[in-house]
């Protein structure tokens, strides 16, 4: 099965060993894990392995330091967007600027026309939650609206995934069009894929998405997850990911496995993408 709404979109590293922002006895974390199989709208397909998605990330942080009352876990029907949009301002707002932020969803993905004029490609990404109304196209989660909502946040430490059709597009327009900052796509043989130009503007936080902006996500039955997010829970197992076997894993280490994972399974339809701005060096996902 693939992660996309087909009538919407005909209308969400290098190798480690550089230096690592820190995290210590008065950091913070917060993490809000989103995964949504059953929607409720008729016309949208329901995804299989979303669910599994969210809750095999969450057990794989808790396996490496994570505290559960550090992980707000939205499943199906609690994944309004309302609701989401309210964890994550909630989230970045109270972050402070030595705090840890985590962003993670697994569900459909698309896009729709630019209204705003804002996208260098005329189209806003968005995810598609619970409530979404085929009827209502303001019922979609904008990477506009996202960008709003953690507008506010202060900390440069964290990391925000997406696991959806088109998730290159949530990449920071700041990051990818760049004044003064550097887009980066991570590759070891040379740009593929579609790279991303979309406007989810975390200037300072690197963006994990599962795919281009125009490419769709795939799920697999015998994986029961999505391809990028199984080798991102993969790569955290037995510190698989753990490139310089420094016994932690970093967002690039982790990236890194999980790309060149994702391509190979998928035979090279789905091109995972990061970017980070000039000034991120590196952090870990494990504690």
């Amino acid at each position: 099965m693939i992660k996309i709404l087909t009538f919407l979109c005909a209308a969400l590293l290098f190798l480690a060993g550089c230096s690592l922002l820190g995290t210590g006895d008065g950091t913070a974390f917060h993490a809000l894990i989103v995964g949504i199989d059953m929607y409720i709208d008729d016309n949208v397909p329901d995804l299989k392995w979303c669910v599994s998605d969210a809750n095999g990330m969450r057990q794989a942080l808790l396996q490496h330091g994570w505290k559960d009352e550090e992980i707000t876990l939205l499943l199906n029907g609690e994944a309004t967007k309302d609701r989401i949009l309210s964890e994550v301002q909630s989230i970045a707002e109270r972050c402070g600027a030595g705090d840890y932020i985590l962003i993670y969803y697994s569900g459909h993905g698309t896009y729709i026309s630019d209204s705003g004029g804002d996208e260098s490609d005329g189209s806003d990404e968005a995810i598609v939650p619970v409530d979404f109304d085929f009827d209502n196209i303001s019922t979609l989660l904008l990477d506009d609206e996202l960008g709003t909502a953690v507008s506010r946040c202060r900390t440069e430490k964290g990391v925000f995934i997406f696991d959806s059709c088109n998730s290159g597009g949530f990449i920071a327009s700041s990051l990818a069009e760049g004044s003064g900052m550097r887009s980066r796509y991570i590759d070891t043989a040379g740009t593929r894929g579609t790279g991303s130009s979309g406007d989810l503007d975390i200037v300072n936080i690197p963006v994990l998405a599962a795919s281009g902006e125009d490419e769709d996500s795939f799920e697999y039955d015998n994986l029961q997850h999505g391809a990028f997010t199984y080798f991102l829970i993969d790569g955290l197992s037995d510190l698989t990911a753990d490139k310089n076997a420094d016994g932690y894993i970093s967002i690039r280490e982790l990236f890194h496995y999980a790309e060149i994972q994702t391509e190979y399974y998928t035979i090279h339809y789905q091109h995972p993408q990061l970017r980070f701005s000039r000034e991120f060096l590196d952090i870990l996902i494990t504690r």
